[in-house]
């Protein structure tokens, strides 16, 4: 009886060992990343996955390597570099307060750039005010421009670039799912160029993000701040560029994501809008890059159409990250 009590007392120390996570090959891996992913493996945890919205905008803040430093530059918007073609160029822009003295010779296919970045510049990593948990505040930069390259006999113009620096303050909720985060913004966006072509504006903003599984929900409404009569180059901006948006992301597995734009001015006597489906699937060009479709309909591709109305389509690609 007691050689069978030891027999299975060894089996039981056996099973254990054998059982044991074996640490020192987590340990010894260089990067971070694949050592917390080692220990999740191992513990049967999560926790370095971080969500879309979480990667985003830190909402744990674990993006920063370097909390005490500077923050380096990272992706704000989609970076993208396309071919673009419109349905109905822009020949002759107007607004209310300037009108082209003559129609441009433009051609309706281009290329479209757009960069965008942004950076942390201060925060409270442990904030109880209300719903929130943290607070974050950032700077963001987004240029977007359009080049009439296939346009010879034109010199080949730039036809269109706009400027859109921000300030925004994220407040993070600490959930894992569900409302995540709230920004509060400043933005000011114009295409700097002299009359008749001037065109911008500013707004303060408030954004809403959601978050489950594959899906994030991102809903934004602004107030366009007011300017003299006599400086305002686009008065009536708000009827076309509206008061809100909403933008839809799916993500079914870690490359390929479809989003939805849709903008409104939120006027039921003079619905007005914007509408734009993109769809992106990796072509692992430096592993940083992906293939993007892009098709577009409405009020506002840019400040200089923001009362043009096109529909468009697009194909190049779009960098997710540097």
């Amino acid at each position: 009886m007691k050689r069978i009590a030891l027999a299975a007392c060894l089996c039981f120390v056996g099973a254990t060992q054998a059982a044991s996570p074996n640490w020192k090959t987590c340990a010894s891996k260089p990067n971070d990343q694949e050592r917390l992913t080692c220990y999740d493996q191992l513990t049967g945890q999560r926790y370095g996955e971080r969500t879309a919205l979480t990667r985003a905008w830190d909402l744990d803040g674990r993006g920063n390597p370097n909390p005490a430093g500077v923050r380096r530059l990272e992706p704000y918007r989609a970076n993208r570099a396309m071919v673009h073609h419109t349905s109905r160029i822009n020949t002759l822009p107007a607004s209310p307060s300037h009108t082209a003295p003559l129609p441009a010779a433009y051609q309706p296919n281009e290329l479209k750039f757009q960069f965008s970045a942004k950076s942390e510049i201060g925060n409270f990593r442990e904030l109880e005010l209300l719903w929130f948990q943290n607070f974050r505040l950032w700077a963001g930069f987004t240029q977007q421009s359009y080049w009439q390259l296939f346009n010879g006999s034109q010199s080949s113009p730039f036809r269109e670039t706009n400027y859109e620096p921000e300030l925004i303050g994220t407040f993070g909720t600490g959930r894992s799912e569900g409302w995540k985060m709230l920004n509060v913004g400043l933005a000011h966006q114009s295409n700097g160029r002299g009359d008749p072509l001037s065109r911008s504006w500013n707004r303060a903003y408030f954004q809403g993000g959601w978050e489950k599984g594959d899906y994030y929900l991102l809903a934004r409404s602004w107030w366009r701040i007011p300017e003299s009569p006599a400086s305002d180059d686009n008065p009536d901006i708000q009827q076309y560029l509206g008061k809100a948006e909403l933008e839809a992301h799916w993500a079914p597995d870690s490359d390929d994501e479809v989003t939805l734009l849709v903008r409104s001015n939120l006027s039921f006597g003079n619905p007005r809008g914007y509408l734009q489906l993109d769809w992106s699937t990796p072509v692992r060009i430096w592993h940083l890059s992906h293939l993007s479709l892009q098709l577009a309909t409405g009020y506002g591709q840019s400040l200089i159409d923001y009362n043009h109305n096109q529909t468009n389509l697009s194909f190049g690609l779009t960098f997710k990250e540097w």
